[in-house]
């Protein structure tokens, strides 16, 4: 599923004003699907004069807010990727990032420093819902990225007394939904489950395939580290079993990812105290 709000027409690039040069937040605030969500890739589109020679890297970043406000200023960093884009206009560049798991809502964005007056990076379509789009300049954004209440300046999209053209960023998130043991054994021909799950010991992790393929088993924390990696390589067809010892991995939600060519499975484990 693809969270978006622009149709694929951006029609104005913001930046910031000539009477200082910031660093940059932009982006867009998502609710997310009941029972959580995987993120796993995070899109933006760039203003055709971006980036600069002298505008800094680009860092996209997902945040997480449980409580679903409807507001980033509470929301906490949960993943951040640094990538140079080498497309703009309406031509969305895609990073990748570990799939990450989020619940209530989201905020994706893209922070870059930008020389006020020249860089205007944030495409915008004017077309689209404002409420839920948000920019933030601060001196650095990665030291304020865990309370954005507190950069000095920070605005909502549909705010008439600071934007004078509403609209959303084209900043996306590529997400789904994340399944329970039970329900992604039943997902499909490529199949993934875990149990005992809830686990205090070990659990054993259960993939099948529908034909061979090289596969990449992992296990990523709830904020998207890597934890373990539980099989990798050339695998036949059909039903495999791979054991997780979780003894000594800290009480919480874990992420069981399956990668079998282009296909991805993913699964929640919970580790028990």
């Amino acid at each position: 599923v693809e969270y978006a709000y622009d149709d694929g027409a951006g029609n104005v690039n913001l930046g910031p004003p000539s009477s200082f040069s910031p660093d940059m937040l932009w982006g867009n605030y998502y609710l997310a699907a009941p029972g959580g969500e995987l993120i796993s890739e995070i899109a933006v589109a760039f203003g055709p004069t971006f980036p600069s020679r002298t505008a800094g890297p680009v860092t996209f970043w997902l945040l997480g807010d449980p409580d679903a406000d409807a507001d980033p200023r509470n929301a906490t960093a949960l993943a951040r990727v640094a990538a140079t884009p080498d497309v703009s206009g309406n031509t969305l560049f895609r990073v990748a990032i570990p799939p990450t798991l989020v619940s209530g809502a989201f905020f994706v964005g893209a922070s870059a420093r930008l020389v006020g007056g020249q860089d205007r990076p944030a495409r915008v379509d004017t077309g689209a819902r404002a409420d839920r789009s948000w920019f933030f300049y601060a001196p650095d954004i990665a030291a304020t990225i865990d309370s954005l209440a507190a950069a000095p300046f920070g605005t909502r999209m549909d705010d008439p007394a600071n934007v004078p053209l509403p609209g959303a960023f084209m900043v996306r998130a590529l997400g789904g939904p994340a399944a329970t043991g039970a329900e992604a054994a039943s997902g499909g021909a490529l199949a993934l489950s875990a149990g005992p799950n809830p686990a205090a010991s070990a659990t054993a992790i259960r993939f099948s395939l529908p034909h061979a393929a090289d596969v990449l088993l992992d296990v990523h924390d709830a904020v998207g580290r890597l934890v373990a990696t539980l099989a990798t390589g050339a695998h036949a067809a059909g039903p495999h079993t791979v054991a997780w010892p979780v003894r000594g991995a800290a009480a919480g939600v874990y992420v069981v990812r399956l990668r079998a060519g282009a296909a991805v499975r993913a699964v929640r484990v919970v580790v028990a105290p």
